[in-house]
Formats: C-alpha cells, sequence, structure tokens
C-alpha cells in the first residue's frame, strides 16, 4: 500500500437553490394571471406561495453557508 497523504476532497462553493426561485417566479407570474382575471381567492394563494418560497430559499441559503463552507 502506497503511503502518503489522502486527496483531499473537490469542493466547490454553494450553489444558490434554483427550485424556491422557480417556485417565487411561477407564484408572481400565476398571481398576475389572478389579479387580471379579478380571481382574489387565487391571489391570496398565490402570495402565500411566494412567501414560502422566500423562506425556502432563505432557508436554503443558511444551510449552505451555514453548514456548507466549512474548512476541515
Amino acid at each position: 500500500m502506497e503511503q502518503g497523504t489522502k486527496p483531499e476532497p473537490a469542493t466547490s462553493p454553494p450553489v444558490q437553490p434554483e427550485v424556491p426561485v422557480l417556485m417565487f417566479a411561477a407564484s408572481v407570474i400565476f398571481g398576475a394571471i389572478a389579479v387580471s382575471d379579478s380571481d382574489w381567492a387565487l391571489v391570496a394563494v398565490m402570495a402565500v406561495i411566494g412567501l414560502t418560497a422566500v423562506a425556502l430559499f432563505v432557508f436554503h441559503w443558511w444551510v449552505l453557508y451555514r453548514f456548507g463552507s466549512r474548512k476541515r
């Protein structure tokens, strides 16, 4: 067996999550369509989905930068 140091695992900077961003964009688009149709219940649902997307984005960002960038 060859002696030496173990190769360091390749690390890359944390990637921003795409799913919450796409979820937010979809809620804005469908919310705009709902406003044009005066469907206020759907606007409310899209607002909740948009806020959930923002919360997921912030949570993913926090997890990635809190636990993903540690040097060992």
